[in-house]
């Protein structure tokens, strides 16, 4: 009688066991559409199995074991981190390439040749009034289209300042997540095992991957420390410390304590805008800086070789103010009489106003003419476009193939749980028959005894 009771104990305890195998089944199900949940599997505890001994056997119960990957979970880290960087170059200089028109149609390109065709007419008829207002009048323009582009350019860099600081407080608020998760886990120990909260964590560090370079530290207690740039503490057990924007000049990225991280930083999409932001906006602008301070002082020194109508020295035909960059602040100087269109000596003649048509093909920087250098600085920000969406197209493909291969680790396959529930409804089936079995043959024996 008593290894049938035991016996029939077994059978219940299995019948309990397969359960719990079922439940975990049915919540991987559920959650296959959870961010960051990965799948979990269910490894049976087997009771011992003595017979002499009284041991019947069955199962004392589960353990229940997530499938996620360690190594694929740090490989779509690295692979978010790198894509966010040239996604957020890619967004960045595809706001800034329209100001950069190389179509002859608009833009400074423009406002160059009908400066250059407007020296040329007024080479023709150096004392005609027209043409002289019409000199004017294209310089004026050309001035306006410099500090038009100075403008874009500077309007990008203040836009790249606006999405470090959100930037930041994104990075601020989901590493404040991390540090709310790791004060969770310290109260309750058991909650390590909790499915639904290791997907929340993961979650949030790809999302963090992706706006910054992270390294996760997993300490004994099951919490998490985060770094930047692998050296800047982020999260440290219960503490968070966050991190500052600020803009002296260049962007800066400062720890808790102020100092300057931000060379730590060079994967992300802060990474990304803090390149922008620092490295290409300033040497775009230098770029045009010189190339109106170079028009402006070549043509402003021919000028002054000459005399006006009124015989006085010619005078410079532009003025800027280099502490404020000579593109944004470019402007004309003089009047149609004020110009200078003969050399000393020659009064009425065009000596001057030849030299100022001669610059359409005078190399004058860098081996260049003013227009052939504006096309290439252009062509520069074309370049360095097409070469960060390449380089983001390629990275966005690896980052796919890094969460495909996550997918096939962790992911729930409807498929596959299909097996797993027919496998425990026949096993729990064939414990609930053994159960009816063994009670009917209970019912037997006690009906025998009375």
């Amino acid at each position: 009688m008593s290894n049938l009771l035991s016996t029939l104990n077994a059978a219940a305890g299995s019948m309990r066991a397969l359960e719990r195998a079922l439940s975990v089944v049915q919540n991987n199900v559920s959650n296959i559409s959870t961010a960051g949940y990965a799948k979990q599997r269910v490894s049976f505890i087997p009771n011992a199995f003595q017979p002499d001994l009284g041991l019947p056997g069955g199962l004392q119960g589960i353990a229940v074991i997530s499938a996620r990957s360690s190594y694929a979970e740090r490989a779509v880290w690295t692979q978010a981190e790198r894509f966010g960087r040239l996604d957020q170059l890619g967004v960045s200089l595809a706001g800034l390439e329209p100001a950069f028109d190389i179509t002859g149609q608009g833009g400074l390109a423009s406002a160059l040749d009908a400066l250059y065709r407007s020296f040329s007419a007024w080479s023709v008829v150096p004392n005609d009034g027209t043409a002289r207002q019409n000199v004017i009048q294209r310089a004026g323009e050309t001035a306006s289209a410099f500090s038009h582009l100075a403008g874009a350019i500077q309007r990008s860099g203040d836009t790249a300042s606006v999405d470090i600081r959100s930037t930041v407080a994104k990075i601020n608020d989901l590493a404040g997540q991390i540090r709310d998760i790791n004060i969770e886990l310290r109260r309750n120990h058991a909650q390590r095992q909790d499915a639904n909260l290791d997907a929340r964590i993961q979650s949030t560090l790809e999302e963090l991957s992706h706006l910054a370079g992270i390294t996760v530290l997993e300490q004994p207690d099951g919490t998490l420390n985060l770094l930047l740039g692998g050296q800047s503490p982020l999260v440290m057990g219960d503490t968070l410390y966050a991190i500052t924007a600020e803009f002296s000049g260049s962007a800066k990225i400062a720890d808790w304590q102020g100092r300057d991280i931000s060379g730590l930083i060079q994967q992300g999409r802060l990474g990304g805008l803090l390149e922008f932001r620092n490295q290409h906006i300033p040497g775009y602008l230098t770029e045009l800086n010189r190339l109106a301070q170079s028009l402006a002082d070549r043509v402003n020194g021919l000028l002054r070789t000459g005399v006006d109508l009124n015989g006085a020295p010619g005078s410079g035909l532009f003025t800027y103010n280099p502490a404020l960059g000579a593109a944004a602040s470019l402007r004309v100087a003089l009047t149609p009489a004020q110009l200078a269109a003969s050399l000393p000596g020659e009064e009425g003649g065009n000596g001057v106003a030849l030299s100022l048509a001669g610059l359409v093909s005078s190399q004058e920087i860098d081996g260049l003419t003013f227009t052939q250098f504006y096309g290439n600085l252009a062509a520069e920000v074309g370049r360095t476009l097409n070469s960060a969406r390449q380089a983001g197209y390629v990275q966005g493909l690896t980052l796919t193939q890094a969460r495909n291969l996550r997918a096939e680790i962790s992911s729930v396959s409807l498929d596959e749980e299909a097996v797993h529930l027919i496998q425990f409804q026949r096993a729990y089936q064939a414990a609930a028959k053994m159960v009816s079995v063994l009670d009917e043959m209970t019912e037997t024996l006690l009906g025998m005894v009375r």
